[in-house]
């Protein structure tokens, strides 16, 4: 994860508002089975941070459904050979 650029950083501190410090974030992701809201499944994150985990994850979880409904309609090959 890359940190946020000063140009960033100055924008957040000189025009300040509600929610952009910091957020709280699943450490194992909601869609991977981390829904459960235990203290040992959140972390802290810079609001720029968490935006860039959200982004990663979300392309993560797009993947994860092109991967999935391939398999499922997809062929398998060994199909095609016949045990002798």
């Amino acid at each position: 994860m890359s940190c946020p650029s000063l140009l960033q950083l100055n924008e957040i501190i000189t025009n300040p508002a509600e929610g952009q410090f910091w957020q709280v974030d699943h450490i194992k992701p909601v869609y991977g089975g981390g829904g459960q809201c235990s203290l040992e499944n959140l972390q802290t994150l810079c609001t720029l941070c968490h935006r860039e985990r959200t982004a990663k994850q979300a392309k993560e979880r797009s993947q994860m459904k092109r991967r999935s409904l391939a398999t499922k309609y997809g062929c398998d090959i060994t199909k095609f050979f016949v045990k002798m």
